[in-house]
C-alpha cells in the first residue's frame, strides 16, 4: 500500500507534534529547582527569603526579619499564620530580582513578582508587576525592613501595634 502525498504531509505533522511534545516534557522535568543562594548581600538575602517563604521554611524567613520592625513577629509560627491568612493568593508567583542599590547601610533591592493565574485549557492569563524591598546592614549582615510585596510580607510589621 502507497502513501499518498496528503497523508504523508499529515504523518510529519503528527510526529514533529509529538517530538514537540517529548522535548516539552524533558525539559519540565529537568529544570532544577531554585536552591537558596551562599552569598551574603542584600540580594541575596532578598532572594533567600522569598524561597524560604515560597518553601513554607518560615524558620528560616523569620531570620531574615530584623528585629527592629516596630510589629516584628513574636516566632516564626506567629509570622506563618500571618502570611497565610493575609498573603495567599489563588496563583503560582515566580520572582526575579532585577535591581539592588546600595547607600551606606540600607539596600532597596526590586523584584519582579509574575503570577499565573490558572483558569483551565483556555482561561489561564498573567501577570506582572515589580515591588521592593528595604534592607539594612547590621552586625548580623543585612536584614529586612520593608517591603510592598503584599504576597511575602505583611504591612503591620511595620507599625508598632503589629498584626
Amino acid at each position: 500500500m502507497r502513501i499518498q502525498s496528503g497523508d504523508r504531509f499529515l504523518w510529519g505533522i503528527v510526529g514533529g507534534a509529538v517530538v514537540l511534545a517529548i522535548i516539552a516534557v524533558v525539559i519540565v522535568l529537568t529544570r532544577a529547582a531554585p536552591e537558596y543562594r551562599a552569598g551574603n548581600g542584600p540580594e541575596d538575602v532578598a532572594f533567600n527569603y522569598i524561597l524560604a517563604v515560597q518553601r513554607g521554611d518560615y524558620d528560616r524567613a523569620y531570620s531574615y526579619l530584623s528585629p527592629t520592625l516596630p510589629g516584628y513577629p513574636r516566632s516564626a509560627q506567629a509570622m506563618r499564620d500571618q502570611l497565610q491568612r493575609f498573603g495567599v493568593s489563588d496563583s503560582d508567583t515566580s520572582y526575579a530580582i532585577i535591581n539592588t542599590a546600595i547607600n551606606g547601610n540600607r539596600a532597596t533591592v526590586t523584584v519582579r513578582e509574575t503570577n499565573v493565574y490558572r483558569g483551565g485549557l483556555f482561561g489561564s492569563s498573567q501577570s506582572s508587576n515589580t515591588f521592593t524591598m528595604e534592607l539594612e546592614q547590621t552586625a548580623a549582615g543585612w536584614q529586612l525592613t520593608s517591603s510592598s510585596g503584599w504576597r511575602i510580607w505583611m504591612w503591620c510589621w511595620e507599625q508598632k501595634e503589629g498584626c
